[in-house]
């Protein structure tokens, strides 16, 4: 199965050696890491990160290379990554701000979810706000299921959403 995990970066940051983007970045991030290691046990996953300094990150990146990149990977590149997976995923998770959902997802609604395989398993993670800019049942009319978390405050995912996730992972399988 291919996962893709489309998400933010962290303040907090690990200033130990560290080699992988996804092991840089500390706090709110440690739930998206700990998510894709359960979910990845169902197939390859790919974490997006929307980094507002560094720009578009994979978890796979080198942290050698932040240092040293200046031009980077852009939102716009982020945007079009998402809506990729969008046809090719068998997962997709979206865990954003309010600003980063309506940016990159809410602004290119329609075609992520005509894009959407019935096949595929979607959860959302953002603010009310975000998610009521979206109409959700379009996308619950294309696939099944979709996996809902209305963020309060900075977590990105909560426990029971997460648990939600990995055991309609696990049936799928």
């Amino acid at each position: 199965m291919q996962i893709d995990i489309f998400t933010e970066d962290s303040g907090t940051t690990d200033s130990e050696s560290v080699e992988q983007v996804k092991e840089y970045f500390k706090g709110g991030f440690l739930p998206v890491v700990d998510l894709a290691n359960k979910i990845g046990q169902a197939g390859d996953v790919t974490i997006h990160i929307l980094s507002g300094e560094y720009g578009y990150l994979l978890g796979s990146d080198d942290v050698s290379e932040l240092e040293s990149s200046d031009d980077g990977r852009s939102k716009g590149e982020f945007e079009r990554s998402l809506l990729q997976a969008s046809s090719t995923a068998d997962i997709i998770v979206i865990l954003l701000t309010t600003s980063a959902f309506e940016e990159t997802v809410t602004s290119q609604w329609d075609d992520l979810v005509s894009n959407a395989d019935q096949d595929s398993i979607w959860c959302l993670g953002a603010s009310e706000g975000a998610l009521s800019s979206v109409d959700i049942e379009q996308l619950e009319s294309r696939v099944e299921p979709v996996v809902l978390y209305q963020r309060v405050g900075v977590a990105r995912i909560d426990t029971a959403t997460r648990q939600e996730l990995i055991d309609t992972v696990k049936k799928r399988r």
